[in-house]
């Protein structure tokens, strides 16, 4: 099973999407506040979560199916992966969104960009949790 260490980044990592959720949701939203907090939660993903192989948190990892490793296991690591890799494109995506966001004039247009902006977060939001429901398994 995968490390506790783990599995309380990515419920920082959550935790810090619901917190930028409320901020964009907001009446007033701060765009200097957003970024700090968009900032943070890149950091989290870069330092604690992206700098951690999956393969070192299981201590069977070296193995394969043939060395005792079972396919479950793996199965894991990839589903974890895959959503990693969703997380990465979408933290990416959001940076590019709040960049637009920020640089929208017209009313029309920052309605545009904030409505991306909330589909952004709620899909990165999605994502942790799916990680952190396979990680409680």
């Amino acid at each position: 099973m995968l490390l506790k260490f783990y599995h309380q980044s990515y419920q920082e990592l959550l935790d810090k999407l619901l917190e930028l959720q409320k901020q964009i949701l907001a009446k007033d939203i701060d765009m200097i506040t957003i970024k700090s907090m968009y900032e943070e939660v890149q950091a989290i993903f870069q330092h604690q979560i992206l700098s951690v192989r999956l393969d070192d948190l299981d201590c069977n990892a070296h193995r394969g199916l043939e060395e005792g490793r079972s396919l479950a296991d793996l199965f894991e690591i990839a589903v974890i992966r895959s959503a990693q890799t969703e997380i990465h494109k979408n933290l990416r995506l959001l940076r590019t969104e709040l960049l637009f966001l920020t640089t929208s004039r017209q009313a029309q247009t920052t309605e545009r960009r904030l409505q991306k902006v909330q589909e952004k977060i709620k899909d990165l939001i999605g994502y942790s949790q799916g990680i952190i429901s396979q990680l409680d398994q």
